[in-house]
C-alpha cells in the first residue's frame, strides 16, 4: 500500500511539474517588442547637398540632428534649414522639425515653418509663415492645408491652404483669403 501511495505522489508531482512548465511556455516573463520604431543611425550638425542634372547644387539641407528609422525607411530632422539655388532667386525654408518617408523628394516640415524667397531681377521677395508645409524638392512645389501668412513688398495675405510653385512663379491661395494691399511709394 505504501508503494501505491508513493507512486501516486510521484505521479502528482510529475503532472504538477508539466503543468507549471506549460504555464511558463505560454506567458514569457519578459515581453519583447517586434518591429520597434527606433533609430538605426543618426547624424548631428550636418549638411547635405543635392546636385541638379548640370552638376550644380539644386538645394542644400542643414539640420541640427537627423535620425533614420529602418522599419519604415523614414527620417526625422531637428531644426532643418533648406536653401534652394535658383537662377530666378534663391529661397530658403526653416522649421523646428521635418519628416521624410517613402519618396525622398517629399519633405514634410512642421512647427514654425518659414519660407523666404530673396529678391531677384525677375521676382520680388516673398515670405511665407505656417505650421506645416509639404515640399517636393524636385518640382520645387510647396503646399499646405493649414493657415499661412504671406508677405511681399506690397501685399500681406492670410489664407487657409496654398500651393507655391517656385519654378513657374505661381502662388495659388486655397480658401478664406484675407489681406491688405499697400503699394510702395
Amino acid at each position: 500500500m505504501k508503494t501505491f501511495i508513493s507512486l501516486i505522489i510521484v505521479f502528482l508531482i510529475a503532472v504538477f511539474s508539466f503543468w507549471l512548465q506549460d504555464i511558463f511556455k505560454e506567458a514569457p516573463i519578459i515581453k519583447t517588442k517586434e518591429d520597434a520604431h527606433f533609430p538605426d543611425y543618426f547624424m548631428e550638425n550636418f549638411t547635405i547637398t543635392s546636385m541638379n542634372e548640370n552638376g550644380q547644387p539644386a538645394y542644400i539641407l542643414n539640420a541640427k540632428r537627423m535620425e533614420h528609422f529602418s522599419d519604415d525607411d523614414s527620417a526625422e530632422f531637428e531644426n532643418p534649414y533648406i536653401e534652394f539655388k535658383d537662377s530666378n532667386g534663391n529661397w530658403s525654408i526653416s522649421a523646428k522639425r521635418a519628416h521624410i518617408v517613402g519618396d525622398k523628394n517629399i519633405i514634410h516640415l512642421y512647427n514654425e515653418v518659414k519660407v523666404r524667397r530673396s529678391i531677384s531681377d525677375t521676382r520680388g521677395p516673398l515670405d511665407i509663415d505656417t505650421d506645416y508645409l509639404k515640399i517636393n524638392t524636385e518640382s520645387e512645389i510647396a503646399e499646405t492645408h493649414k493657415l499661412a501668412h504671406l508677405k511681399t513688398k506690397d501685399v500681406e495675405l492670410d489664407t487657409l491652404g496654398m500651393v507655391f510653385d517656385n519654378k513657374q512663379g505661381i502662388l495659388k491661395l486655397m480658401s478664406q483669403v484675407k489681406g491688405s494691399y499697400a503699394p510702395a511709394k
